[in-house]
């Protein structure tokens, strides 16, 4: 098979994929499924999951926070959560629940992930105050999935410190679409509260 139908018959693939209207809604063109296709491969993604893994934000390709945990699987990384959205209390105290409203009042939340590769371990925590920092909190996911937004940040923190290799310079699509302030009515989360699409 010669160069130029090898190209027509990726492109007309890629055509049926997006005709179908089962991709997700990130990938309106050719280019477009082309281009995330492309990264997934060098990423060692199947194409189908490609799509699904790596979201562009504002022109620029993203991982989702369930590319990274694979990618960190791939590349050897293990990763324990020990804190996962500990309420944090000024005695020193890090409780699953917080204290009764009678009690004193925690003054932080934090999940900690710790990370091993090649036998070296590197723990990393994420905070609610380092979120309040960045003028997280303010946003209607971390208000409803508090948890579960400190956990993507944290993981992206820690695969950032012990795999930057494995992510090939990309951030995740949650930073990403924090950093260009997308509007939450755009965006389009999974279960768990990470996003998996974002309609531009």
């Amino acid at each position: 098979m010669n160069e130029v139908t090898q190209r027509t018959d990726i492109k007309e693939f890629l055509q049926t994929l997006i005709d179908s209207k089962k991709l997700p809604t990130h990938i309106k063109s050719v280019e477009d499924a082309f281009t995330i296709a492309q990264m997934g491969k060098e990423l060692g993604f199947p194409t189908m999951q490609s799509f699904h893994y790596i979201i562009p934000v504002q022109g620029k390709l993203t991982l989702s926070a369930k590319a990274i945990g694979a990618l960190l699987r791939r590349g050897k990384v293990q990763f324990t959560t020990v804190e996962d959205g500990v309420w944090v209390y000024r005695d020193g105290a890090a409780l699953e629940i917080p204290k009764l409203e009678t009690e004193a009042k925690p003054y932080d939340r934090r999940t900690t992930i710790i990370f091993n590769r090649d036998g070296v371990d590197e723990r990393v925590s994420y905070t609610w105050k380092e979120a309040e920092a960045q003028g997280l909190t303010i946003k209607d996911n971390w208000k409803r999935l508090a948890r579960e937004m400190l956990w993507a940040r944290c993981l992206a923190k820690g695969a950032n410190r012990i795999g930057a290799d494995l992510l090939l310079g990309l951030y995740t699509t949650d930073e990403m679409a924090d950093a260009f302030n997308i509007r939450e009515d755009l965006v389009e989360r999974d279960e768990d509260g990470h996003i998996k699409a974002i309609a531009e």
